[in-house]
């Protein structure tokens, strides 16, 4: 079956219906929108997309009055597309086919399968080499910075007078913060994501819970990290380390990342 963008009289398709249900979930990120060999964009993020990579923009209508905006990667070459989207700061949501079109009855059913952020990359050709790539989540009292790539953690404890200094340190290519938080953004930095999460999210009481569960796993999981010949770090360490000197293989990296954060597993 053919999956049209737009139907008669500027009706939404099922397959619009779908893309907009999709895409409301993942706000300001751009939406990889798998239709068969392709990846397609639209709309807002067309435009986008077409800028960011010198892409056609087009529009479908399939014969109704609304045009939509369409740009589009094949899926062959999605990973330098990605790569490059990333690096300028972007967050993009690859949404894949879950079930083989020819055996689909009616609409192709498609999730989100992966979310890729500037501070969440693991593939070594997308880094800089001689610096960490933290990811740090910013609160009331102190900053938590990650490096997913190294599973190095480090907590600071942080006056409000002191954050800008405080962030500058990590030059980290990526904040989480609660919504609605207004917070300095140290200079230099100004091309930094600043990702919004929902402020409970950052309850000390939660990160607590959610530290002794990870401390728990970890005691429960030391026979097995004993095959590492180095294992990787999950404590406080200096924010000046850099990534040339904790390079492991990615298997090791996930394992890393997985006890210091269980949601990420």
């Amino acid at each position: 079956m053919t999956e049209r963008v737009a139907g008669a009289a500027g009706a939404d398709t099922p397959l619009m219906q779908q893309y907009r249900e999709i895409k409301s979930r993942y706000p300001h990120t751009i939406l990889f929108f798998r239709m068969g060999d392709f990846y397609e964009m639209f709309e807002d993020d067309a435009r986008l997309g077409a800028r960011e990579l010198g892409l056609t923009l087009t529009s479908r209508n399939n014969g109704g009055a609304a045009e939509v905006p369409l740009a589009g990667v094949p899926v062959k070459a999605a990973t330098e597309y990605l790569r490059r989207l990333v690096a300028k700061g972007h967050r993009v949501a690859i949404c894949e086919q879950v079930e083989d079109p020819k055996l689909a009855k009616g609409l192709v059913r498609r999730e989100v399968v992966e979310t890729i952020t500037p501070g969440s990359v693991l593939t070594d050709d997308w880094l800089v080499q001689s610096r960490n790539n933290y990811l740090v989540a910013v609160a009331a009292g102190g900053i938590a910075a990650l490096d997913v790539t190294t599973g190095e953690l480090v907590l600071e404890v942080a006056e409000p007078n002191e954050l800008e200094a405080s962030l500058a340190r990590y030059e980290s290519v990526e904040l989480v913060v609660p919504a609605g938080a207004k917070l300095p953004i140290p200079a230099g930095a100004r091309g930094v994501t600043v990702t919004e999460r929902e402020a409970w999210e950052f309850d000390p009481e939660l990160g607590r819970e959610d530290l002794t569960r990870s401390s728990m796993g970890w005691a429960s999981r030391r026979k097995t990290a004993r095959r590492w010949a180095r294992p990787a770090r999950c404590c406080a360490t200096p924010a000046s380390s850099s990534r040339a000197g904790c390079r492991t293989s990615r298997a090791r990296r996930s394992c890393a990342a997985a006890t210091c954060f269980p949601s990420m597993r």
